[in-house]
């Protein structure tokens, strides 16, 4: 079921960036390989001074897939994650080739937390996690087409269930722009 409702919201979005991308040309749609791992959607706004990132992905695939920080559950396997982010943008150097950008946001992260009990393994229900996050960038245009190499890093602090709970985000991932 979880599963149906993941791909069925990742089907809509890629329709709706298609759909937008024809009318305003101000998106970009890219990968990301790291934590998270997945869908990376970039709104442009202020005339490309600021950004709205939206990501979609695996929590936990990569980085901490068993993770254990209460006394007794602990998660065993990745989980959907995401992520929403407001960057501000600056170009470097004169050809505008390279920039920086910074911003904050929420994530949403959603597993299966295990619980065993005398070694055998029951009762495995979702757990969600939700809070704030930061992240900060570089980006290259590669020159001669509409697309972008970006590096990112940050973290986000969990408000539930475990309250001021931090983790690491690093990514690496490739972005086609569709910018007038």
């Amino acid at each position: 079921m979880k599963k149906n409702i993941a791909l069925t919201l990742i089907f809509l979005s890629f329709l709706s960036v298609n759909t937008f991308a024809q009318i305003e040309k101000n998106w970009a749609l890219g990968l990301k390989v790291g934590e998270p791992l997945g869908l990376n959607i970039r709104k442009y706004l202020h005339y490309g001074e600021r950004a709205f990132d939206f990501n979609v992905g695996t929590y936990g695939f990569l980085i901490g897939s068993n993770r254990n920080y209460k006394k007794d559950p602990r998660f065993d396997q990745a989980g959907i994650s995401f992520q929403g982010l407001y960057h501000y943008y600056k170009s470097l150097g004169k050809e505008g080739k390279f920039g920086v950008y910074y911003g904050y946001g929420a994530f949403f992260n959603l597993r299966n937390e295990m619980f065993i009990e005398n070694n055998i393994r029951n009762n495995d229900i979702n757990q969600f996690s939700i809070g704030p996050a930061i992240n900060g960038g570089i980006e290259m245009d590669i020159p001669e087409n509409d697309l972008t190499v970006f590096l990112d890093a940050g973290g986000f602090m969990e408000l539930a269930p475990k309250p001021l709970f931090l983790a690491p985000a690093l990514n690496l991932g490739l972005r086609v722009n569709l910018v007038k």
